[in-house]
């Protein structure tokens, strides 16, 4: 049988995308942002598509935790927020492009049927009752695609639920839409041949990141209450910190990934696993998140997943922090204000800060991540590209593992000694200076022109490591207090490179994010020393 044109099929995947959405919530050409509009935010409001009760519910005066609170409160139906969420998304994908398979019309029949059982019990079905989620495109839900952005997978519904999927369900969380990510899940960005580039809600000319970056995108917007991405380089950190929201990355075996939609061989072993976590609007909300899942015992059912890690208990106190101000890369003025102004507030707040260096460089870890990503040579997406006939988009070229050869197994074994060498001497560093936790950039740069994040040395040495971390939003871009540096001396061509990126214009407005990181399986102790850290920056 003859394969179509890879090209028909995705304008047919963009057709029943653009048919889930319903007439009435679809914004008039004359209402769409005129092209050179940076910040899209504004237009959730401007479309008149959301009522001004929608707007609340959508607005920052909620995270997903109080807005829980204010559903088991009866102050609204799930009916009403599923809605007021589902518009919202709708909005967003059709400024941003960020969402892939849409389910708005299932999660509102889903709340219909809370509302029926809290009426009729008064109360809720879990603390996620209510609450509208999105999900990484990688997670199987039942009866949608799980393409990963593969012309070759697209047009195939799931026939279950991934497992995580099940406990968000059974908390009371409803599903209303997939989000974007990019060709190979390899990739700082979140662009593919189904879906299309997403964008950026915040700085709309600059890129969303990835490979978690539709579900960046999305909750910038407000299009939903809590979300969920994967990360194995900084694919949950780098979407965070590029559209200004809140992400974590957990230790290895703290969430399960049983049965998700997996966009590389199914048991390749890289060395580097793969984590999913939580996106969302505040610290608090990734806490809820982790501890709903948890409370689940996943353990008894994924055999990945570790018991009572996350339930050893914690301590309220004012962590020890260590400062990476700069490593590989030299920051961007932007960043490094950004990093030095956290130092400066925290020691004012009474925090011990000390200054922190790696045993080694982090572009040395990369080195080692970009070999063990490629253990198959790509294989996996050049048998789906031959499948499809779809050619690889430039991002996944420009990042720089097309061309890199797979290893034998002894070469594999080989790299990955050099990992746990590493891993060993981050131990012992750590101890040695004495800290909780160390504070550093998620990237050298704040979001950059899209196709332009192409190293992520900032974020792989936290997964090489295998240690939990999380972003926090920490101010934005201004062009009057991040003027250029005369004068700096850089340690390489890709360091040069990236001090030519920064334009103090094109970046102004863009956030500025924090990256905190704990040692491994400390990762409730650190949600709660990153509590501490935030209130203290607040202040």
């Amino acid at each position: 049988m003859a394969v179509r044109p890879w090209q028909e099929i995705a304008a047919d995947k963009k057709k029943e995308q653009e048919s889930r959405i319903p007439v009435e919530w679809k914004i008039s050409s004359s209402a769409l942002p005129p092209p050179d509009t940076i910040d899209l935010r504004p237009f959730a409001e401007k479309s008149g598509i959301l009522s001004a009760n929608e707007l609340e519910i959508t607005s920052d005066k909620y995270d997903a935790t109080s807005l829980a609170s204010a559903i088991a409160a009866g102050k609204y139906s799930s009916e009403e927020v599923t809605i007021a969420f589902c518009k919202r998304a709708a909005v967003a994908q059709q400024l941003t492009n960020c969402l892939t398979e849409i389910c708005f019309l299932d999660a509102i029949e889903a709340a219909k049927k809370l509302d029926v059982h809290f009426k009729e019990t008064g109360e809720t079905t879990g603390p996620l009752h209510g609450i509208p989620m999105t999900l990484k495109e990688c997670f199987h839900v039942k009866g949608y695609d799980a393409s990963d952005g593969y012309i070759s997978r697209c047009f195939d519904p799931s026939t279950y639920d991934s497992y995580l999927v099940k406990i968000l369900r059974s908390a009371g969380a409803l599903i209303i839409a997939k989000t974007n990510n990019p060709q190979t899940m390899l990739v700082a960005e979140s662009h593919n041949n189904v879906f299309g580039r997403t964008l950026n809600p915040v700085v709309s000319h600059l890129t969303c990141g990835g490979s978690s970056g539709g579900e960046g995108s999305v909750q910038a917007f407000r299009g939903s209450a809590l979300g969920i991405g994967t990360d194995v380089g900084g694919s949950i950190r780098i979407p965070a910190a590029a559209n200004g929201i809140y992400g974590f990355k957990p230790s290895f075996g703290l969430l399960p990934l049983l049965a998700y939609a997996n966009s590389n061989w199914l048991g390749m072993n890289t060395g580097i696993p793969a984590v999913c976590g939580p996106i969302g609007h505040s610290v608090r909300d990734l806490t809820l998140l982790m501890r709903v899942v948890r409370d689940q015992k996943p353990w008894l059912v994924d055999p990945a997943v570790m018991p009572h890690v996350f339930e050893a208990g914690i301590v309220s106190r004012k962590p020890v922090v260590g400062i990476i101000r700069s490593n590989g890369l030299t920051l961007h003025p932007p960043i490094l204000r950004g990093i030095s102004e956290a130092a400066t507030k925290l020691k004012a707040q009474g925090f011990e800060v000390k200054e922190f260096q790696p045993p080694f460089t982090f572009t040395q870890v990369r080195e080692i991540s970009e070999q063990l990503f490629t253990i198959d040579g790509l294989s996996y997406a050049r048998e789906q590209f031959e499948a499809s006939g779809e050619p690889p988009v430039p991002s996944v070229l420009d990042i720089g593992f097309w061309d890199i050869p797979r290893k034998t197994p002894e070469e594999q074994w080989s790299w990955n000694a050099k990992k746990l060498a590493q891993q060993k001497q981050m131990v012992d560093a750590w101890q040695e200076a004495g800290i909780d936790v160390v504070l550093c950039p998620a990237g050298a740069h704040t979001a950059v022109e899209p196709g332009k994040w192409t190293n992520d040395l900032y974020t792989v040495w936290v997964n090489a490591l295998d240690l939990p971390a999380v972003i926090i939003p920490y101010g934005v871009a201004d062009p009057e207090k991040d003027v250029i540096t005369e004068g700096v001396e850089f340690v390489s061509k890709a360091d040069e490179e990236n001090w030519k990126m920064y334009e103090p214009e094109k970046m102004a407005g863009a956030p500025i994010a924090l990256q905190i990181v704990g040692q491994r399986l400390t990762d409730e102790q650190l949600l709660e020393d990153v509590k501490a850290i935030e209130d203290a920056l607040k202040m």
